[in-house]
């Protein structure tokens, strides 16, 4: 295997694109579409500045605080809803509805309530990821092997013992499949709720660009959340994909 073969594709989808951008200049004219040598320049004093990591980290760190929170609620309520049916039949119709909702019906809300902030973009995140995680979480102990349960029961394992050796192990599979979903989310509800209801972030200065019309702006910091999906996808995502679906594959 030749060492650029890993990185082909990539470098494929980026001649694309800047074969795209430089159509689009053609056409429209550099004022509204500036060639990718532009854009390129424009991406790279925002990141010397130190502007683009800024931005960019706390457009991440919203969303994680968003999936922290998701985590907290939906995966208590998940457990306690594949344990108990009568929490999964009334708690079933309140996810679906939070699943059903979409996330600009979060940011109005919290607008309202709140005003700008970073609160806008974290309750979004948390609000759009909780149905995932209270899913998967009830699935995994829906999954659990039932006779265990039972003969743990019968030897009077105590209730923690059976949570740490048994339960958790049993539902890491769905929960790492679940999680992988939820962070590919998160980020970008994060960075939609902050183009409407913050002041800083990268989806605030994706905003501040379009109202500008700095369109190098726009392109430098749009080619900066593709850049950043593909680092998490990368990275983090399919790492925890292929995770779930080796344990999943020895049993557990």
């Amino acid at each position: 295997m030749t060492p650029l073969k890993p990185i082909l594709p990539y470098l494929v989808s980026l001649l694309l694109w800047g074969a795209a951008l430089e159509a689009a200049r053609l056409f429209f004219g550099p004022a509204l579409a500036p060639g990718p040598l532009e854009v390129l320049k424009t991406l790279g004093t925002l990141a010397y500045s130190g502007e683009l990591f800024r931005e960019l980290g706390l457009t991440v760190k919203r969303a994680l605080y968003g999936v922290l929170l998701a985590n907290l609620a939906g995966g208590v309520l998940g457990l306690l809803a594949g344990r108990f049916r009568l929490v999964l039949d009334h708690s079933a119709p309140l996810v679906a509805g939070l699943q059903s909702c979409p996330p600009v019906v979060w940011i109005a809300l919290v607008m309202v309530l709140s005003g700008t902030g970073s609160l806008v973009p974290v309750a979004t995140v948390a609000a759009a990821t909780l149905p995932f995680v209270f899913s998967n979480a009830a699935q995994g102990v829906m999954g659990l092997n039932r006779r265990i349960i039972l003969m743990s029961r019968l030897y009077k394992v105590p209730p923690l013992r059976r949570l740490l050796r048994f339960t958790l192990p049993g539902i890491l599979p769905f929960y790492l499949a679940g999680l992988s979903t939820v962070l590919s989310t998160a980020w970008k509800a994060s960075a939609v709720a902050e183009f409407m209801g913050s002041s800083d972030g990268a989806g605030a200065r994706i905003y501040w660009c379009y109202s500008r019309l700095d369109m190098e702006g726009l392109q430098a910091w749009a080619l900066s959340m593709i850049i950043l999906g593909l680092s998490l996808e990368a990275l983090l995502i399919t790492p925890l994909r292929k995770k779930a679906a080796e344990i999943s594959a020895r049993g557990l």
